[in-house]
């Protein structure tokens, strides 16, 4: 079915070409192929026929003269018996006449045999005998002519039955190796059987098929060539008009109202073409008096989807300001801009990356735009086909290329549901404001459908909310909130299938993605590049992949934002956070300590990190501490007063209590629960 699809989408010019291969010439090569293999078989089946022919004309032949021999020889024998030596004695004679009669009989009767000397012993060379033949005469001919290149009969032979030859004008064993075919006909004689054999080359069977082949190749070639012109003539006059009035056509809608297309091919197809003009001077007038009309009511749209979008005005009261504003189906989009490099501020990045939007013909002939953020951009489309979302596709990605290309800069694009008067704005606008946090979890220069995936899009947004405590750990690279919202996450992870888990997961690089955005920093910064999650998490197969994957992301995220928190002068609470991090093991450390470290007064930093993290600093430190304790009584087989001095313990026993206090058993008990 798919392959069906991208068939019909070819061009027209393509389908033709197609269409004329698999119908007319492959057709005509193949009933040319086979033909001339039939020939061929042809020629050298006459060929072997001939020989055949010639082989039974010699066989013929030879039992003839056997036959006339045979009485010859029976004559001869009855000519000793009786007459031969009347003759003779005649002779004896002193009448000359009469010793001349005798003489003269006696030549003819000698005459009747191949030897004068031949008697009634009947020992005859059977080579002289055959050789006597007019058979032998035959087989000279045609050895002659084939050697001349007058026939194609071969070298022809006589052999008997045990392969010896009988008789032959040529060396018979030269022409029995390979390139030779052999014809063999037996021939019975009495009580033996003699082969008459013909070895003729095997070049030489088809000969006389190339010439008929050649004036078969000619009329096929007549015929493409005729075929040629009339695909050629077909093209001109039908096939390249209606190309260039789909292009036209296409251009119209993409916005280009200058169009003209010369009138070319058949009547018809010209008739068509002056149509198609009209039809765009017709359209070129209405969008001017459009504008016009818009122009005279004192604002332009991009007035009014700005009073739209800033609340200055409601819906209802546009649609009555300007009728055409609502008049069409509409859509928004959400445009994201990341620069990759260094570079422009982002106002004047997003100008430039306006100025390129404006140059695409369909965003410009389609789109109003609102500039809320200089990263964000909110797009109003006209919709006016069917199939909108593939145009919409088809336009944000020559947008993403050409920005891409020019500026360095990635658009990330959430498209909106279809809708139709002013009810759906608000909802469309404020839709598009909550989604266009999921960037985060796409690649560069993704584009998403929000009516497709709504309810996917709208579980994970519901799901980060739960994990903005984990988000901001992470950002602020606080180990002890980070440590016990991890704990909460994978607390259930063994009893949960693991397409439920994917949805958690990606929740939690949401809410990650949305806490650095909330400073203005790129979450695309802490791995050097922007990743797809969706399709990585569509590659995690099992729970226990997941539970390695993730541990393995909060420690890159933490370091990358420890590394940050270090070169930068950031909030005094959040720096004590990473100091504590680092020193909880110091049994020494102090509230006067940390305070120094962030260069506060004590008593005003005691106040604000109790007010901004809901936690006094003792508190904060001793949960920090504990957390630090379970972590190595679930992963090493230190004793429980070794671990009391490796999270700032000296005394085993207040060690003991407060783990005791905070967590409801000893720590011994703990690890045994592990």
């Amino acid at each position: 079915m798919h392959q069906l699809q991208k068939i019909k989408k070819l061009p027209l010019k393509t389908v033709y070409y197609l269409l004329f291969l698999l119908f007319i010439v492959i057709p005509i090569l193949a009933v040319l192929s086979i033909a001339l293999l039939v020939l061929n078989r042809q020629f050298r089946q006459q060929a072997l026929e001939n020989v055949r022919q010639a082989q039974e004309t010699v066989m013929a032949e030879l039992k003839s003269d056997i036959d006339v021999m045979s009485m010859r020889l029976s004559h001869l024998i009855y000519t000793n018996d009786n007459e031969i030596l009347a003759y003779a004695a005649g002779t004896d004679t002193y009448d000359g006449n009469l010793r001349y009669e005798y003489e003269q009989r006696l030549e003819q009767a000698g005459n009747l045999a191949p030897d004068v000397r031949t008697d009634r012993s009947q020992k005859i060379e059977m080579v002289a005998f055959y050789q006597s033949t007019g058979a032998a005469d035959r087989i000279r001919e045609y050895n002659r002519n084939y050697l001349n290149g007058k026939n194609r009969l071969g070298i022809t032979m006589i052999r008997d039955q045990e392969g010896g030859l009988v008789f032959s004008t040529q060396d018979g064993g030269e022409y029995t190796g390979a390139g030779y075919t052999c014809v063999r006909t037996p021939l019975e004689l009495n009580d033996t059987v003699w082969y008459v054999e013909s070895y003729i080359k095997t070049r030489d069977l088809p000969r006389g098929y190339w010439h008929t082949a050649l004036l078969v190749l000619a009329a096929a070639v007549m015929i493409l060539a005729l075929a040629g012109y009339y695909s050629r003539y077909f093209l001109h006059s039908i096939v390249r008009p209606v190309e260039e009035i789909s292009g036209g056509l296409r251009l119209v809608e993409e916005g280009h109202l200058d169009v003209h297309i010369e009138p070319s091919g058949q009547y018809e197809i010209r008739s068509m073409i002056h149509q198609f003009n009209a039809m765009v001077r017709r359209l070129r007038a209405l969008i001017e008096e459009y504008e016009e009309r818009v122009h005279s009511a004192g604002k332009k749209p991009e007035e009014y989807l700005a009073a739209l979008i800033k609340n200055e005005m409601e819906p209802e009261e546009v649609r009555r300001a300007s009728r055409e504003f609502f008049a069409d189906h509409y859509t928004i989009l959400g445009f994201w801009i990341e620069k990759r490099g260094q570079g422009d501020t982002d106002l004047d990045l997003s100008s430039r990356v306006e100025s390129c939007c404006e140059r695409n013909p369909r965003y410009a002939s389609r789109c109003i735009t609102y500039m809320e953020k200089p990263c964000f951009f909110l797009v109003f489309y006209r919709i006016m086909e069917e199939d909108y979302m593939s145009r919409v596709t088809g336009m944000v990605r020559e947008l993403q290329k050409t920005v891409s290309k020019e500026l360095d800069t990635a658009i990330w694009v959430c498209v909106g549901r279809e809708a139709s008067g002013p009810e759906a704005f608000t909802g469309l606008v404020g839709e598009i404001r909550r989604k266009i946090c999921l960037r985060h979890l796409y690649g560069d220069n993704a584009v998403v459908d929000l009516g497709e995936t709504a309810g996917r899009e709208d579980q994970l947004l519901l799901l980060s909310e739960g994990y903005r405590r984990l988000s901001n750990a992470l950002y602020t690279a606080d180990e002890k909130n980070m440590a016990e919202e991890k704990e909460k996450l994978f607390a259930g992870f063994e009893s949960r299938e693991v397409e439920e888990l994917k949805q958690e997961a990606l929740a939690v690089i949401l809410a990650v993605g949305e806490r650095f955005s909330m400073d203005d920093s790129r979450f695309a910064d802490v791995f050097g590049q922007k990743f797809d999650y969706m399709e990585k998490m569509e590659r995690i197969a099992d729970v226990r992949s997941l539970k390695l994957w993730l541990p393995n992301y909060f420690a890159w995220i933490m370091d990358y934002s420890a590394s940050r928190l270090n070169i930068s002068k950031t909030d005094a609470v959040i720096r004590a956070k990473r100091y504590l991090a680092d020193h909880y093991e110091d049994a020494g450390l102090s509230l006067s300590q940390v305070a120094e470290y962030v260069e506060l007064n004590e008593k005003y930093f005691s106040n604000r990190f109790t007010k901004e993290t809901g936690e006094n600093f003792s508190t904060y430190l001793t949960a920090l501490r504990m957390q630090k304790a379970r972590e190595l009584l679930k992963t090493t087989s230190f004793k429980v007063y070794e671990i009391s001095e490796m999270v700032g313990y000296n005394n085993v026993e207040h060690f003991n209590r407060v783990f005791k206090k905070m967590n409801g058993i000893t720590p011994a008990q703990y690890r045994k629960t592990m």
